[in-house]
């Protein structure tokens, strides 16, 4: 499942239904979608993308504004430009959230109590593994941090390519009985 992330801040926003739009310069999410709700580096809600649009800054209305959990247009406006300076488009994620009764963290959902340097190690000893994996792997050994690894792989975007590897490995090593 896809994940959408939020600063800490937009925590009580969003957990008291006031936020229901977001605006992000790249969009990965499409109509109908459910992803993860992210909030503070903890997994609070699932969500369901009810539209995605494309608009320009003078396209944002005092409705997105409050939609997004803000008092105003120019409010929002300044946001978006603290964040991202002047773009000529944005997207607007439209969604309904669900919060769960108890936070989730991410990392004990999808690695459980897994040493995850040990699950490199392991993987590249024991796994068959493209060339691409084995290197990330290997820089993940090096830095012992997937944010370290996705800077050295070129971005803090690269995140999610080295969590898939990691638990890609940890799965296979699992069902292998070696973990």
């Amino acid at each position: 499942m896809k994940h959408l992330e939020f600063k800490d801040k937009y925590k009580e926003l969003l957990l008291s239904g006031r936020k229901r739009a977001t605006i992000r310069l790249q969009c990965y999410v499409k109509e109908g979608d459910e992803v993860f709700v992210h909030c503070g580096g903890k997994i609070i809600g699932t969500a369901k993308i009810k539209k995605v649009e494309e608009r320009s800054l003078e396209e944002i209305d005092d409705e997105l504004a409050k939609a997004d959990g803000f008092n105003s247009k120019e409010e929002l406006i300044n946001e978006i430009k603290k964040l991202y300076g002047c773009p000529k488009k944005v997207y607007v994620i439209w969604f309904d959230f669900k919060p769960f009764k108890n936070e989730i963290d991410p990392h004990e959902m999808y690695y459980s109590d897994a040493d995850l340097v040990e699950v490199a190690k392991k993987a590249l000893e024991n796994l068959s593994l493209s060339e691409g994996d084995k290197r990330i792997l290997e820089l993940f050994i090096k830095t012992q941090s997937i944010r370290k690894t996705a800077m050295k792989l070129g971005g803090i975007k690269k995140r999610g390519v080295v969590r898939k590897v990691l638990r890609k490995c940890l799965n296979e090593l699992r069902k292998r009985g070696l973990i």
